[in-house]
């Protein structure tokens, strides 16, 4: 069973890591690119970006994360006496929540109420800046929280150790 947990969670700190820096990328750079755009430039622009991350190899690793967190939220209860029990248990909830839950919730209502906008519409126009607003915030909620978790799988690799 440890070396199970050993191997999954590997595989959390790995795809934590990817998606935190993908989010973080967005708030730091991506987003505030976007700010710098015409409304109707910046607007076409992050349409653009929602249908391209839908694709299959994002999806994938968002997805998979998600499951793979949930499996490791059950294992943390299954070892709860073990020392490492916390960090999974840590680090599945905040991933859940936040990385997971704030997108499905949160980021993607958001995004499919831009992908109905007209771009060159001026109630779109005026609607940008309080969209990237409030897209940035929870998109920062998300970064922080899958950092977190990131950090939680890693304190319970080393609370593991290496297995036998």
């Amino acid at each position: 069973m440890t070396y199970a947990i050993f191997v999954l969670t590997i595989g959390a700190v790995l795809c934590t890591a990817l998606l935190a820096g993908t989010f973080l990328a967005f708030s730091i750079v991506f987003m505030r690119a976007l700010g710098g755009l015409s409304a109707e430039r910046g607007i076409v622009a992050m349409q653009a970006t929602v249908r391209a991350i839908k694709r299959v190899p994002f999806l994938v690793l968002f997805f998979g994360t998600a499951i793979l967190c949930a499996v490791l939220g059950v294992l943390s209860i299954v070892v709860w006496q073990e020392d490492y029990a916390y960090y999974l248990a840590a680090g599945a909830t905040l991933f859940l929540l936040g990385g997971f839950g704030v997108t499905m919730l949160r980021s993607v209502p958001l995004n499919n109420v831009l992908l109905a906008w007209s771009p060159d519409a001026t109630e779109a126009r005026e609607r940008w800046g309080h969209y990237r607003l409030s897209w940035v915030r929870w998109n920062d909620l998300r970064a922080i929280t899958t950092i977190l978790a990131c950090l939680s799988f890693a304190l319970a690799l080393a609370a593991v150790g290496m297995p036998n």
